[in-house]
């Protein structure tokens, strides 16, 4: 009992029974925090060199991309508050340290929501951008059609965009003085502030609904892809692998509410700083992960070049005809085709446009309409042409290109 602060005991009172002064908690979470942001980095070169060497429309860098480099520079900021904090008593047993110290504590404490509410900020306007540059459409009549994904994302932008400012405006004036926030615990009367970590916690309430609605903005769009169940749900998964993020955001909330009825405060703010770091650098990896298609498209395409010894070109795509063989679709503007039910004509587009051109083609067996529905989401997720084929007799068959 003898080796704890006097002003600290005073203020938080004597530590319970039984506590072991000595656990920390600080060394794993700015180990982890750091591992993650080095994932983020990774992420985020690994964007840039796909953006660059990979695209096959543009070669030139969007403002999504200059976003998500801010938002990696603020989440290194981040981090940086919290091995700060860890190094003034943030993630130990509060009757560890002394008043002089939890007053430097206090100060990062008060600087890191300016830097979390960039962090987060940047990332998600990166992520709605994003959005923007996949499903954007100029045609009035397609954005009538797309309404509730518009709707969505306005109101993504909206709270996204009015998260900062009111942080930021809020935190300016929580104290008067500014330095009573920290000096309050040394005794200091001279000032007064708000309930600031109720405003915490109710915006970190805010942030994880946030978080929610930038989830499910690309859902009505992707929904209305003319794509098969399954790549649709393979679209969605990978754009909700940001759902991780509503994750570290409601354990940050958890110890949010610690924070308010325990004493033991600066044990708490460990976790607290912690996933306050996890949660944008997991945000960059998910934001990052739908532009890396291009890449491992490359990959396959040289694979099935390996594979591939047909003669036809570097496009492989057919159709697959339920009453027999393959029917090759070249990449070319015109194709004159034959196969077991006579003599086809075939118009179609290029692999890399994002037309959809409705073709027709008669056959022996009656006529056929094919829907060519090349989806390009913008050099970032391609989703694979859609052909669906039916006769006057019946369906014959859905096929893949």
């Amino acid at each position: 009992m003898s080796s704890v602060d006097a002003g600290i005991q005073a203020i938080f009172g004597p530590p319970p029974e039984g506590i072991d002064l000595k656990a920390s908690v600080t060394l794993g979470y700015d180990v982890v925090s750091c591992v993650v942001l080095g994932l983020a980095l990774a992420a985020v070169a690994l964007r840039f060199h796909i953006r660059l060497m990979y695209s096959s429309q543009s070669r030139n860098l969007g403002i999504d991309d200059y976003t998500i480099l801010l938002g990696l520079v603020c989440t290194g900021a981040l981090v940086a508050t919290t091995i700060i904090a860890g190094e003034y008593g943030s993630g130990t047993h509060v009757w560890t340290t002394n008043v002089h110290r939890l007053m430097t504590l206090l100060k990062v404490v008060y600087a890191e929501p300016w830097v979390y509410a960039a962090s987060v900020t940047s990332t998600k306007v990166s992520i709605l951008l994003l959005y923007r540059r996949l499903f954007y459409v100029t045609s009035s009549r397609e954005v009538s059609a797309d309404r509730t994904f518009y709707i969505m994302l306005w109101v993504a932008i909206v709270f996204t965009a009015s998260y900062p400012l009111i942080m930021w405006t809020v935190m300016a004036v929580a104290c008067r003085p500014v330095s009573f926030f920290w000096r309050r615990y040394a005794g200091a009367s001279d000032g007064v502030c708000i309930d600031v970590l109720s405003f915490f916690l109710a915006f970190g309430i805010v942030n994880m609904i946030n978080d929610l609605i930038v989830l499910a903005v690309p859902i009505p769009r992707i929904l209305k892809l003319r794509t098969s169940n399954r790549e649709k749900i393979s679209i969605m998964g990978i754009l909700l692998l940001g759902s991780f993020v509503c994750v570290a955001s409601g354990v940050r909330i958890y110890y949010l509410t610690r924070l308010m009825r325990e004493v033991d405060v600066t044990m708490i703010l460990g976790p607290a700083f912690g996933w306050s770091s996890l949660e944008p650098s997991i945000a960059i990896i998910s934001a990052c992960l739908p532009t890396f298609a291009p890449l491992f498209r490359g990959l396959r395409k040289r694979s099935a070049s390996k594979l591939g010894k047909s003669g036809q070109g570097s496009h492989s795509s057919y159709l697959r005809s339920g009453r027999g063989g393959h029917i090759p679709l070249q990449d070319c503007s015109q194709s004159t085709l034959d196969n077991k039910y006579g003599r086809t004509n075939v118009r179609i587009v290029h692999e890399d446009s994002d037309m959809s051109k409705q073709d027709s083609f008669d056959q022996g067996h009656g006529r056929i309409m094919a829907r060519r529905d090349s989806t390009l989401l913008r050099d970032m997720i391609t989703v694979d042409t859609d052909i669906e084929v039916v006769t006057t007799d019946k369906r014959v068959e859905r096929g893949f290109a």
